[in-house]
């Protein structure tokens, strides 16, 4: 798992560069920045934006993007968590996408001239210098970006982290940047039909790109194709140029399934074992497997197949189950009992996975959402040509449904927080997670409290209350309380669990100025547990996030300054960054970073119930408080009465507290 330490980002639109650009027009535009003051980038132009007129030329097509001459001091602002790292500044740019009608947006061009540095300055309160002098071009993805309709384009300098201080991130004190224009499409591209892999008998194909590339005499390409006829010399011109993948099956090995048209059929919970030893690689290059070494093929891969009957959530795992670095793929076929044509595999991806928790071998688990009554090819193979042997398990379940929001009980008359009440606001999301290249790894976080914090040695838990970031509308986590004998959060075996709650995290939507999202309070009833601190021991209060394909989640918090006695502690742990145990921020990466977290509930046990099975409140507990744990049987979110251990289901551990209590309350 390609998996790193990251601060919340921007909420503008990033456009990576591409391997290739259509050359002719050439058209270049200068910008120079000097004493540049580098904040977050956000809705609007950025204050050291610059306008610069194309002369008319609206509705061209960018061709590439470059910069020289950079020479940036990146701050770390005083009483800001951490300093703004260099890999975070990137140029700004104004471009139409299509969906802004020629209006032109904003987007951060990718990568950053200092792309991979994640440092800045040591010191807070001071700055480091950086330099990137050489000239750097980067093409973009042809006929992708246009010049706005009215020929201005903004350009500017900006970073895509911002540590809310409202002092810059760094500082430009000379940088120059550059785009350029490429040429007019040919006549021949426009309205093409048909497919550039296949001769046609008229001008042009169908992908306006690779039409013009194979149209360009510069380029290893023949005008002829446009202008004449895209007969098949031209096809397999553009096959060549512009990269169109082409399904075939050289050379099987001798397993039955080494090609995507002969898979082995697997049902729900099937497990085989497979070696992929002397097999080809016959299906795509996949980039969403998020390799190192811009490797994109699956290689030596074997194919399986699985009808799915249910809308599910697919999952394909050898993880912790093979020998060698594998990846697997999934790839929608279509609807069960119709043909698939591998030649459209590159199109039906689902999911790929380079690596899962597995620190030996790099072993792999895909998991994807699957439509009830489609077929799904599943791709196993390897990285950087690994190959060896595993075993194959597939499942699907149909996704549980979303966690309702819970509300704290009115009338809590006490709480306890080691927040100040001026940072109860918990605008600043200023917290660092260990995540993948698009999305949230596993993550834990805890802090610790003693019987001086809650105020007694008893305290009767109603609510806990975290505010929370997430980027996708909706992701699931736990909230537990734990109890310390030692008072610290490690080892994370030896914490006795005194209740848990799978709680539903939910966006909370952009700032006012559509620049980042804003943490949202995220609640868990838990209905008046007691927590008994009597003997010594500690509290310990951590939200755990499963991993998230689809967005980051993380919970919001503060600098050291919001803390009350400047001394207390956030704790991470994330088996997928390495941190097997809980570890303090500052011993991950000297992040002075602080989650926010709010109990409320009654000091020495009077808000709670003394007798916890009584649910009739008759002085006893007998059959008819038997009857209430059959009522509520299964699963029962909180706040549920009858879960005596708060595990969010009502089971045979409930029975057996039920009866141990059997009798007059004390």
């Amino acid at each position: 798992m390609q998996c790193q330490f990251i601060k919340t980002c921007t909420a503008l639109s990033v456009v990576g560069m591409a391997g290739t650009a259509f050359a002719g027009g050439g058209e270049r535009f200068d910008a120079s920045f000097a004493a540049a003051e580098i904040f977050v980038a956000g809705g609007a132009a950025p204050a050291n934006a610059q306008n610069l007129d194309t002369a008319g030329l609206g509705g061209r097509y960018y061709a590439s993007f470059g910069h020289s001459n950079l020479d940036v001091d990146v701050c770390w602002n005083t009483g800001a968590a951490y300093s703004g790292w260099a890999s975070e500044i990137q140029f700004v740019m104004e471009m139409e996408d299509g969906t802004t009608a020629g209006a032109g947006a904003l987007f951060l061009l990718a990568p950053s001239p200092f792309a991979g540095d994640n440092t800045g300055s040591d010191v807070e309160g001071a700055c480091s210098n950086r330099v990137a002098a050489d000239e750097i071009d980067n093409p973009f993805p042809a006929f992708t970006y246009q010049v706005p309709d009215d020929g201005l384009v903004d350009v500017a300098i900006a970073s895509s982290w911002g540590d809310d201080s409202g002092l810059p991130h760094s500082i430009a004190n000379t940088a120059n940047f550059y785009f350029t224009l490429g040429a007019n499409i040919p006549a021949g591209c426009v309205d093409a039909t048909g497919s550039c892999s296949v001769g046609n008998g008229t001008p042009g194909c169908e992908d306006l790109s690779c039409c013009a590339t194979n149209c360009d005499a510069n380029q290893g390409g023949d005008p002829f194709c446009c202008s004449s006829s895209w007969d098949s010399t031209c096809a397999e011109t553009a096959i060549a140029l512009c990269g169109i993948y082409i399904y075939s099956c050289d050379a099987p090995g001798s397993q039955s399934n080494d090609c995507a048209t002969s898979p082995i059929m697997m049902s729900n919970g099937d497990s085989l074992a497979f070696n992929t030893v002397g097999a080809n690689t016959d299906g795509p290059g996949e980039a969403a497997c998020g390799s190192g070494e811009n490797d994109l093929p699956v290689w030596s891969d074997l194919w399986y197949m699985v009808d799915v009957d249910v809308d599910a959530n697919l999952t394909a795992t050898c993880c912790l189950a093979g020998d060698f670095d594998t990846k697997i793929a999934i790839y929608d076929a279509g609807v069960t009992g119709t043909p698939f044509d591998p030649q459209n595999l590159p199109e039906s991806l689902v999911v790929c996975n380079e690596d899962c928790d597995d620190p030996d071998f790099f072993t792999s688990e895909a998991i994807g959402a699957a439509v009830a009554g489609n077929s799904y090819l599943i791709r196993v193979g390897g990285y950087l040509t690994a190959t060896g042997s595993g075993t194959l398990t597939v499942s699907w379940q149909e996704p549980d449904p979303p966690i309702a929001v819970q509300e704290c009980s009115a009338g809590n008359p006490d709480s306890f927080s080691q927040v100040n009440p001026a940072s109860g606001d918990f605008v600043a999301p200023n917290i660092v997670s260990c995540n993948g290249p698009t999305y949230s790894a596993q993550n834990g976080f805890a802090r610790i409290y003693t019987a001086a914090d809650m105020g007694a040695d008893v305290f009767n838990v109603d609510c806990v209350k975290i505010p929370c970031l997430v980027t996708c509308t909706y992701t699931p986590a736990v909230i537990r309380m734990l109890k310390s004998a030692s008072g610290a959060p490690a080892p994370y075996a030896d914490l006795e669990l005194i209740a848990e709650n799978n709680i539903g995290v939910y966006q909370n939507g952009l700032d006012d100025a559509g620049a980042a999202y804003v943490p949202e309070l995220q609640i868990a009833n838990f209905g008046g547990v007691e927590v008994d601190l009597s003997d010594g021991s500690s509290l310990v209060i951590e939200i755990e996030f499963a991993g998230n394909t689809d967005c980051y989640t993380i919970p919001s918090g503060g600098v050291l300054a919001d803390i009350t006695d400047g001394v207390s502690t956030t704790y991470l742990r994330s088996s997928s960054c390495g941190i097997t145990e809980y570890t303090s921020m500052a011993a991950v990466g000297g992040f002075d970073s602080e989650m926010f977290q709010f109990v409320e509930g009654t000091v020495g046990g009077g808000g709670g119930t003394p007798c916890p099975t009584d649910f009739n409140d008759d002085g006893i507990t007998d059959g008819a408080d038997f009857g209430t744990i059959l009522a509520s049987w299964g699963s029962c979110p909180a706040p549920c009465p009858a879960d005596l251990d708060n595990n969010g289901e009502v089971n045979g551990a409930d029975v057996g507290s039920i009866l141990a209590a059997w009798g007059a309350c004390p």
